[in-house]
């Protein structure tokens, strides 16, 4: 199988056309064909379908609702108690549900509410207890603000079933549907859109020893596979998202080659996702132990993803990474 990664401002020759990622100010216009135990070689751009060549360059077909003219931001609503940044265990219902709102008001496109922490190290939540900690708080703010657009962080077929009927109308599941089998059946019920995350093993022990033959690879077939099986399932192929899953079962080095390389992963043909906020491998860079003192950082790694041409931008913090995408939108 032939894996193809834009050669991001190393271009072949001045006769070659032009391309910029996504419309953004990313230029190349040849590829790096990448196969398993074989010497990698440059093509040209336009040695590829034109088809192909759009994953790369235009705007992704989404039936999400969403406008992907500038990079979405999704807005991250933890109503837990021991998530590793922000978990609230003195949070009442009616704190979350206007922490959400404000949330929106900062400039999040997509608010994603989880019940259940998925940090490392973290113990499965039982599924009534999850159902009782979001359905409520969904339900209040779809009351308060109508046309919000809600995804439920979750890899459990019956939570998701009940966030949908509640108003939720995106499925964001670490396991792309691994840990619960019936979780696409769900899906494609309601008619849903889903993110489809590559994680390795159990929050419980993810990271303990991740290991790779190929990280990017590796990760890709994994996706691809989702994919296929999503659709078959009744999935539309407009309302799937992928993400690589930053710091799931990925060492710090695994997480800088994703970072570094992601553009491979519009050659898949969804909308991409990351989710860099605060997370640990921030911290190993900066030598910083709590979350609280990684935003900087996480800004930074942000930036960087965009260039690249990630759509959606995972955070806690939602109005310092609008005001971030905005003034980097000016240089574009």
């Amino acid at each position: 199988m032939q894996y193809f990664f834009p050669e991001i401002n190393a271009l072949q020759s001045g006769k070659e056309h032009l391309h910029t990622m996504y419309g953004r100010g990313t230029i190349f216009n040849s590829f790096r064909v990448i196969e398993r135990n074989k010497d990698a070689k440059v093509i040209s751009t336009s040695e590829v379908k034109k088809d192909f060549l759009n994953r790369f360059i235009l705007k992704p077909n989404s039936k999400l609702g969403l406008n992907f003219e500038t990079p979405v931001v999704m807005g991250i609503l933890n109503v837990t108690p021991d998530s590793f940044y922000d978990g609230e265990c003195s949070f009442s219902e009616k704190q979350f549900v206007e922490k959400g709102l404000r949330l929106l008001q900062n400039g999040c496109a997509i608010l994603d509410i989880g019940g259940e922490s998925t940090r490392p190290g973290a113990i499965e939540v039982p599924v009534g207890e999850e159902i009782e900690r979001v359905v409520g708080v969904i339900t209040k703010i779809k009351k308060c603000s109508p046309s919000a657009l809600i995804s439920v962080d979750t890899r459990k077929a019956n939570v998701a079933e009940k966030a949908l009927q509640a108003g939720a109308s995106i499925v964001n599941d670490i396991s792309a549907g691994s840990f619960d089998k019936k979780m696409f059946n769900v899906v494609a019920k309601y008619k849903a859109g889903i993110c489809l995350m590559h994680s390795q093993g159990l929050p419980e022990n993810m990271q303990d020893s991740p290991y790779y033959e190929n990280v990017l690879l590796d990760i890709y077939d994994y996706l691809e596979a989702k994919i296929t099986e999503a659709e078959r399932k009744g999935i539309s192929r407009e309302k799937i998202i992928i993400d690589p899953g930053i710091g799931f079962g990925k060492s710090l080095n695994d997480n800088l080659e994703i970072i570094k390389k992601v553009s491979l992963f519009h050659g898949l043909g969804c909308p991409l996702m990351l989710g860099l906020s605060r997370k640990s491998f921030i911290g190993e860079i900066i030598r910083e132990r709590l979350p609280a003192g990684r935003l900087v950082g996480s800004i930074a790694a942000m930036l960087e993803t965009l260039r690249n041409g990630v759509h959606i931008l995972r955070v806690h913090d939602v109005k310092e990474t609008v005001d971030a995408i905005k003034v980097w939108n000016i240089f574009q």
